[in-house]
C-alpha cells in the first residue's frame, strides 16, 4: 500500500472543513489537486471516505472510523520533525562524555557550564573512567565522545591530540622536597613515601611502562583509588605523588607544590576519541565546542602543551584520524 502525506493531509483537511474548497485553500491546493488526492487515496485502500453530493461532503462510516488514525499519524509526526528540528538547533538533546578525572575537572567543569549558559535544553553527562571504560563506553554506544590517554592506537577510535603535560612531584609545602627545587630528578625521590595511584589509573601506568622509570616508583606502598582521596594525604605531608601537570592542578590551587621531574622527563598524552566514522549529533558538537573553548583559556607553559584548537576541533568532529 503506497499512501502519501499529501493524502492523508487532504483527507484530514476535507474531512475537518466538510468541503473541498475550504480545505483546498487550508492547505493552498487547488481544489482539482485535493480531488485528485482523495480519489487516488480511496482507489489505494479501496473503499469510499467521503459521501459527496452537490452540497454537502461527509464521511463514510469507514472514513469516520479511519479520521482519528490519519490525524493522529500526522500529529505524530509533526512532533517527531519539530523534535528533531529542536535538536539540530541545539534547543534539545543529550551528550555524554567520558574522560580522565583531572581532564574533567579542569576542562569539562568550564564547558558544562559554558554549555548551560549557550544551550539550556541540553543535557550533559560526564562519566570519569578509564582509559579502557571510555572505550568501552564509545564502543556500546554510551559516550558520544571521549578524553583519555592512548597507549596505541586503537582501529576502532578516530583520535585526536588534545594536550600533552609533563609530570612532577607533588607534595605539601612543608615536605623536604622542597628544598630540592624544579626540575626535580627520580633519583632524589629515593627515599621519600610515595603515594600511588591505582594500576587501573592511565597516570599510573605511564610510569608503570617507562623503562628508564626504577622499579621503586612502580611499586608504592601506599596507593589510592582515585585522584581526590590524594589531597587529604598530601596536604598532611603524608609523601608525595608522581602527577601530570594538568591532574596536579587541583591540588596545586589547594595550597601543594609542584616541581618538574626529569631524568628521566615523562609526558602524558590525551586524546579526543570517538568511534570511528560516526558523526557526533548536534548536542555532543555544541559541547566538543565549549570543550574546545575551555581549553583556549588555559594558560600554556613549559609543563602543558595544548595541541587541540578550532581547526582541530573542526577535524575530529568530521572524522580526522589518530595522530
Amino acid at each position: 500500500m503506497n499512501i502519501t502525506l499529501k493524502q492523508l493531509r487532504a483527507f484530514v483537511a476535507v474531512a475537518q472543513e466538510g468541503s473541498f474548497t475550504r480545505a483546498g485553500e487550508k492547505l493552498h491546493v487547488t481544489q482539482s489537486t485535493l480531488t485528485s488526492s482523495i480519489r487516488i487515496l480511496e482507489e489505494e485502500i479501496g473503499m469510499r471516505l467521503f459521501d459527496r453530493s452537490t452540497r454537502t461532503v461527509g464521511l463514510t462510516l469507514q472514513g469516520a472510523k479511519f479520521l482519528p488514525a490519519a490525524d493522529r499519524m500526522l500529529r505524530d509526526l509533526a512532533e517527531a520533525l519539530d523534535e528533531m528540528k529542536m535538536t539540530a538547533q541545539r534547543q534539545r538533546g543529550t551528550a555524554v562524555v567520558a574522560a580522565a578525572a583531572s581532564f574533567i575537572n579542569y576542562v569539562l567543569t568550564p564547558a558544562m557550564i559554558r554549555m548551560a549558559n549557550s544551550y539550556p535544553g541540553v543535557s550533559v553527562r560526564l562519566r570519569e573512567e578509564t582509559t579502557e571504560g571510555v572505550c568501552r563506553l564509545l564502543a556500546s554506544g554510551e559516550a558520544d565522545f571521549g578524553v583519555t590517554t592512548l597507549f596505541s592506537k586503537v582501529p576502532e577510535l578516530d583520535a585526536s591530540l588534545i594536550l600533552r603535560d609533563t609530570y612532577g612531584a607533588v607534595f605539601s609545602k612543608d615536605h623536604e622536597l622542597r628544598l630540592e627545587g624544579s626540575p626535580l630528578s627520580w633519583n632524589r625521590l629515593s627515599g621519600h613515601r610515595m603515594v600511588g595511584l591505582h594500576r587501573s589509573n592511565g597516570i599510573r601506568e605511564l610510569i608503570d611502562q617507562h623503562p628508564r622509570i626504577a622499579a621503586e616508583f612502580k611499586a608504592p606502598a601506599y596507593e589510592v583509588g582515585s585522584m581526590p582521596s590524594l589531597l587529604p594525604l598530601l596536604e598532611k605531608g603524608f609523601g608525595y605523588a608522581a602527577l601530570p601537570a594538568l591532574a596536579a592542578q587541583p591540588l596545586v590551587s589547594s595550597g601543594l607544590v609542584y616541581a618538574r621531574l626529569s631524568r628521566p622527563a615523562l609526558q602524558r598524552e590525551l586524546f579526543a576519541v570517538k568511534k570511528k566514522g560516526r558523526s557526533l549529533s548536534p548536542a555532543a558538537s555544541a559541547f566538543l565546542e565549549a570543550m574546545t573553548e575551555s581549553l583556549g583559556a588555559i594558560k600554556a607553559d613549559r609543563d602543558m602543551e595544548i595541541a587541540f584548537g578550532w581547526p582541530e576541533m573542526k577535524k575530529f568532529r568530521n572524522g580526522g584520524a589518530q595522530e
